[in-house]
């Protein structure tokens, strides 16, 4: 099977959450029901979104005349998914489909093409569900899907396909193409326009030309390096125009961008998100409910951290018990667990070919979260250096300069472990208590550590922290850095650039925000949005760069 069918239009959006606990007799109502409807559409013209709901449903909507109106081609592909998501919940009988039920082997046979063609099909609005039979559950069509298919989607294909006369033509071209010099992917693209056929199947076409002898061998174009992928990666991270990085790869700006969104999905599955849900982050209501506090969405960690250690403990000064843990604080707790969580699950379904704005979201959940988690580490970090000074004796800043320097980067581990074990508890039964766990963190790893026993001294120097410090406390922010260093200057310029990326990267405090929620909020164009945000960085890193 292709990856699983999503879900574009809103209100298909809304029916399957409002389907999420339904039984499944009334599931498979809806499923026979979107089965049928993706025949009735008129894939050319356009439909209410009152029409899907009442042809679904049977609720017929009192503002049908003022509904907003839909493209006939989105509605039957999304009617089509919908019947394939609902059925692996609630799998129909092939009794239950008009003319029974046809597995895409057999179908596809029927038709005289490859079971690819079907799935690929699928996506043009082909419903198809799954069935239970006595070998399993099965994806299947209906006899009346198949009959509907052979008549609307094979006629037009196949017979342009399999004229040889037009086949012939269109090697004809091919062949000329090839001896002009030009790749294959160039001559498919052409060869699939002339005779009506999707670029792939032109490839295979072209592919078994050349093994004939009947076209010339094609070049292929050369495969990007890694290192060329990084660069590129690098140069749009930093904010850099990238056509000197696209001509120094022989690329289009366009393909570097998808050279680009390969290399950020990569990053992101590479990182380790996975964390236990609680019982309410399936809810179809928990990102509204567990993100809504005001404790979770603003008032978060911005401010960058001393790199001069006396500094460094006056900002966070050693307490013997550390303050407790609030409210406020097992909510960021259980809103960091839902957003790894639910961006965990976005990365397993990110593809190379997926357009930013699907990648956008998943990052801005992880800054998100960055914010909580640094957040809750600087609660715990006043407890974490508390109990190494009592394990010492005496006051920290009496420490050597190397020994303070270690004990400074081990009270930062000590609490980033405790947010990571307060996170993991049930945190609706007991309420873990930040400074404590990152104590006994801090006595658990360093009993006994010679540099720390009591009575060490040293003198009083200037001691520099690392200055990476701060984002090594939250892993994902060397995918994802939130560039706080930068916060400055944009408060500094105030226009709509540093506006856009204030919002985008939560430099005010409040939750970071995606793109396109920021360019609403501004009132922007979306596109206008992103050419004024990378000019807005670059001049924000050259004034950092100056002072």
């Amino acid at each position: 099977m292709p990856p699983r069918a999503r879900l574009r239009l809103t209100p298909i959006v809304q029916l399957e959450r409002q389907l999420e606990f339904a039984g499944a007799e009334a599931v498979r109502r809806i499923v026979k029901a979107a089965e049928a409807a993706t025949r009735e559409v008129d894939r050319d013209g356009l439909l209410s979104e009152a029409w899907i709901v009442e042809r679904l449903t049977g609720v017929k909507s009192r503002d049908a005349e003022r509904a907003p109106v839909l493209v006939g081609q989105a509605v039957a592909m999304d009617l089509s998914a919908l019947a394939l998501r609902l059925s692996e919940r609630a799998p129909l009988q092939p009794s239950d489909l008009p003319g029974g039920a046809v597995t895409l082997v057999h179908g596809a046979n029927d038709l005289g093409v490859t079971v690819r063609s079907l799935q690929r099909w699928r996506r043009q609005g082909l419903a198809m569900v799954r069935v239970r039979t006595p070998a399993g559950v099965r994806t299947a069509l209906s006899g009346t899907a198949l009959s509907w298919c052979r008549e609307r989607l094979l006629g037009s294909v196949a017979s342009r396909r399999r004229d040889p006369v037009r086949r012939a033509s269109v090697m004809a071209v091919a062949a000329t193409e090839a001896r002009a010099g030009e790749t294959l992917h160039a001559v498919a693209r052409r060869v699939a326009k002339k005779a009506g056929v999707s670029v792939a199947s032109a490839r295979r076409m072209i592919a078994a030309a050349e093994r004939k002898g009947v076209v010339p061998t094609l070049r292929r174009r050369e495969t990007v390096q890694p290192s060329a992928r990084r660069a590129a990666w690098r140069a749009w991270r930093r904010g850099t125009e990238l056509l000197p990085v696209a001509q120094s790869i022989a690329r289009s700006e366009a393909a570097t961008l998808r050279l680009v969104r390969r290399e950020r999905r990569d990053r992101l599955r590479a990182l380790r998100l996975g964390v236990q849900p609680l019982a309410t982050f399936t809810r179809a209501d928990a990102a509204d409910t567990l993100l809504a506090p005001r404790a979770v969405r603003s008032g978060l960690a911005v401010e960058p951290w001393p790199v001069e250690a006396r500094a460094f403990l006056r900002r966070f000064p050693p307490a013997a018990q550390g303050e407790r843990t609030t409210p406020a604080d097992a909510q960021r707790l259980v809103a960091l667990r839902y957003l790894l969580w639910h961006a965990a699950l976005e990365v397993g379904t990110l593809r190379g070919s997926d357009p930013g704005e699907r990648l956008d979201p998943v990052e801005t959940r992880l800054r998100w979260a960055a914010r909580l988690r640094l957040t809750l580490i600087e609660r715990a970090l006043p407890g974490a250096l508390g109990r190494l000074q009592s394990m010492r004796g005496g006051p920290l800043q009496g420490l050597p300069p190397a020994a303070l320097r270690r004990a400074i980067v081990a009270a930062v581990h000590a609490a980033g472990t405790a947010v990571d074990e307060a996170m993991a508890g049930e945190l609706s039964i007991q309420r873990p208590r930040l400074a404590a766990l990152a104590g006994a963190v801090v006595e658990r790893s360093l009993a006994g550590a010679a540099w720390l026993r009591p009575g060490t001294a040293g003198r009083d120097a200037e001691v520099s922290l690392p200055e990476s410090l701060r984002e090594r406390s939250v892993p994902w922010c060397a995918v994802l850095p939130l560039r706080d260093d930068l916060a400055t200057a944009a408060v500094a310029d105030n226009d709509p650039g540093a506006q856009l990326l204030t919002l985008r990267f939560g430099w005010q405090g409040d939750a970071p925000r995606t793109a396109a929620e920021a360019a609403t909020q501004l009132r922007i164009d979306p596109r206008r949005a992103a050419m004024t945000t990378a000019q807005a960085f670059r001049r924000l890193r050259a004034h950092a760069r100056t002072r």
